[in-house]
């Protein structure tokens, strides 16, 4: 089997838990490195009282499983429309974020905020040569990372319920053909000030926790997404105080808002990035080429609610 022939296909799930019917059309999304672990609770024996020191054998329990992926940001390429979106769309939504399309006219786009309530869980295949490994009731947590010169990912781990793994003819999908944006000419400011880093990232956060039930026999039910707690990391040019008192904003606690993009110039292949109240919780010193950089820790806070992140796709 070749590590290199693997699809990940996904879809919304009408009744969380119950597996969602896959087929080639749900195959969209261009992944890198996808990967499955399997992890079933073994019930250990070994203290068992026998009249040998050797074991009995344990027992398999509750099974549970994760798939991971790396993906381009991008958009389609094409019109926003309620069928035409981003193919992270499905997978951004299982992560926790609330999708809105705007279709007016010379204004498309599509808008990605953080969610409390009404967070989808994904039946999710791993296509694997041959083979599919199979979750369902998933759902996930998801980081964005970014380097200069580069496309900026998004990076995709899901929880849900093992569903099998037997051997499944591969699929040949017809992938999103939009090649992504890279990480130049954009604009990056954080508190006002227009920063020179060369990497940023942020991550989501989600707790994702499963859903037990002896009902089932899988014994779990579900993914659960029960909380976040969104941060980032920057690495700018360190500047004087005078030019921006990175150290001062430490001490403050004062928040700042957090501006990245346009990312591209194609039409419907373009996005923004942004977090309302970024709050420095480290100010560390390193090196890039000879200059010394803030490496900044950051905690993203809400303004007011369900707003700590924002991923808009616009034309």
């Amino acid at each position: 089997m070749l590590t290199r022939r693997r699809v990940v296909a996904a879809k919304i799930e009408g009744t969380e838990g119950t597996a969602e019917a896959i087929t080639v059309a749900d195959a969209g999304i261009i992944t890198i490195d996808p990967k499955f672990d399997g992890d079933i609770k073994m019930y250990d024996r070994s203290n068992v009282k026998t009249a040998t020191l050797s074991k009995l054998e344990s027992i398999p329990g509750q099974q549970m499983g994760t798939i991971s992926f790396k993906a381009e940001v991008k958009g389609p390429g094409a019109t926003y429309s309620a069928l035409v979106k981003p193919a992270l769309g499905t997978y951004l939504r299982a992560c926790g974020f609330a999708e809105a399309v705007d279709i007016t006219a010379g204004a498309e786009k599509v808008t990605y905020i953080p969610a409390s309530s009404g967070i989808p869980s994904i039946t999710i295949w791993l296509y694997e040569d041959g083979a599919v490994h199979k979750l369902k009731g998933a759902r996930g947590t998801v980081s964005f990372s970014g380097k200069v010169g580069e496309p900026i990912f998004a990076e995709f781990k899901f929880t849900g319920v093992w569903d099998g793994s037997p051997a499944l003819a591969m699929v040949t999908p017809t992938l999103e053909a939009s090649r992504p944006p890279v990480f130049l000419n954009s604009t990056f400011t954080i508190d006002g000030y227009a920063a020179i880093p060369e990497t940023f990232s942020v991550d989501m956060g989600n707790d994702i926790q499963m859903r037990s039930s002896p009902g089932t026999e899988s014994g779990y039910v579900s993914a659960l997404l029960n909380d976040r707690k969104p941060t980032g990391k920057l690495d700018p040019e360190m500047v004087l105080p005078a030019a921006y008192d990175f150290m001062g904003k430490w001490k403050s606690g004062a928040a700042g808002v957090l501006v990245i993009g346009p990312v591209g110039t194609g039409n419907y292949n373009k996005f923004t990035m942004g977090a309302p109240k970024c709050v420095y919780t480290k100010v560390g010193s390193g090196e890039r080429s000879g200059l010394v950089t803030a490496d900044l820790d950051l905690q993203l806070a809400m303004n007011t609610g369900d707003d700590e992140f924002k991923l808009e796709f616009v034309k």
